[in-house]
């Protein structure tokens, strides 16, 4: 089922001005065997939008919401720990965490929203705390898990773990790669403050709109995301719910994220003000509120489409082999909006056993074992993960053929 907005998520505002269109595409996050049929979908961005911009909230959005039970079905193709850069940076920042004045005894609660297949929840040491996961995902996960931790294979709602944990406050909340995947963000804002302790924090990442829009990256732009936040938007949220900002951290993750850590107003945390004031005015001076932004994004991913096209075309014709790394989301993104497919590249190397056998949606390219992808020796490997750019340049086992980076910009390195 499609559903089409007829006001922003957030605010209400009505007014919705298309700003990107990847045109249609087969379900991004799904991954299915060459026979399946999969549903198509638009992905179209939106703006909330006024010719006073203190009158909305301004955020970026999907102009449709999708069915979740067909996108986070048994077919979802996501894991965290499959992805060792991914992995150590959760790690990360679950040390960063601990740095923090947070006290933990046995009544607390430590809550991942979103917790896939509990890597984040597994970085955790030993601890009185109740270590809890939350995913709708999490069933087909179960045996990543650590035994202590608690899962509820559910989306989440704090009714539910007011329920199972009467009386209970989390004193950490964490949601990584989700908060940009909700219906309807300030309720779970709302409910995230009912459920924080009154010392308690909440560690959110999502992709950064203003570092998406430097990096050109547009894969981020999928059917699983429907907002696109810059801090405006969060600060706007976060006041409603009575919760503060004390610290943003900005990173590469997924082509651009930002980090924010959040806490009751009333807490005694320190608030990294310098920090929070510089990023407030970078994007102020990026114009977020007016639609030249956007119409200078579309228009460099025009060029970048055409000019990896060339180079692929170009490879064909040599007589030269290019196959892919990474089937990913973002990756399925790509491949659809350029229309690349078998006659191109010949298949997909991939790491996740899951995903043999099957193919990218909508391009229809074979995924197989990395491995046999590298025993073929192909003279190109386009990157889809392109975002972790270093790891794929400093590992030993790609370092015998031609890596093609598509963005931020077309890069080939041998």
């Amino acid at each position: 089922m499609i559903n089409k907005i007829n006001a922003c998520r957030i605010c209400g505002n009505k007014q919705l001005i298309k700003i990107i269109d990847l045109g249609e595409q087969t379900l991004t996050g799904i991954f299915n065997y060459p026979d399946d049929v999969v549903d198509k979908a638009p992905l179209v961005l939106v703006k909330c939008h006024d010719a006073e911009p203190d009158k909305c909230c301004g955020l970026v959005q999907l102009l449709h919401t999708y069915d979740l039970s067909k996108m986070y079905g048994e077919q979802y193709g996501y894991r965290s720990s499959l992805n060792s850069s991914m992995a150590a940076h959760l790690q990360t920042t679950v040390s960063r965490i601990l740095e923090l004045d947070i006290s933990l005894d046995t009544d607390d609660l430590i809550i991942d929203i979103g917790s896939n297949d509990g890597t984040t929840l597994n970085c955790y040491p030993e601890t009185k705390a109740q270590l809890i996961g939350v995913d709708p995902t999490a069933k087909y996960f179960k045996s990543y898990y650590k035994e202590h931790i608690s899962i509820i294979d559910d989306f989440f709602s704090a009714d539910k773990i007011k329920q199972l944990y009467p009386g209970k406050k989390a004193k950490i909340i964490t949601s990584f790669s989700m908060f940009y995947d909700l219906e309807a963000p300030q309720k779970f804002t709302d409910e995230i403050a009912e459920l924080l302790d009154d010392e308690g924090v909440w560690v959110c990442e999502q992709s950064y709109l203003p570092l998406m829009l430097k990096n050109n990256s547009f894969d981020t732009i999928c059917h699983e995301h429907l907002e696109y936040y810059a801090f405006r938007q969060i600060q706007w949220m976060f006041r409603k719910a009575g919760l503060k900002v004390i610290d943003i951290q900005l990173n590469t993750v997924n082509g651009g994220s930002f980090c924010i850590y959040a806490t009751k107003i009333t807490s005694h945390h320190p608030v990294n003000s310098e920090v929070i004031n510089k990023i407030i005015a970078n994007e102020d001076e990026l114009q977020l509120s007016t639609l030249k932004p956007y119409n200078e994004f579309c228009s460099r991913i025009e060029l970048l489409k055409n000019e990896l096209i060339e180079k692929l075309v170009q490879i064909k014709s040599q007589g030269k082999t290019v196959y892919g790394l990474g089937a990913s989301t973002k990756g399925n993104v790509l491949l659809q909006y350029y229309n690349l497919d078998r006659s191109l590249i010949a298949s997909i190397g991939e790491v996740n056993s899951d995903k043999f056998g099957k193919v990218t949606p909508g391009s229809n390219i074979p995924i197989e074992d990395e491995s046999l992808v590298l025993e073929k020796m192909p003279d190109y490997l386009l990157i889809l993960p392109w975002h972790f750019k270093s790891f794929f340049q400093n590992n030993p086992k790609f370092q015998n053929t031609c890596l093609l980076f598509p963005l931020p910009q077309v890069e080939e390195i041998s």
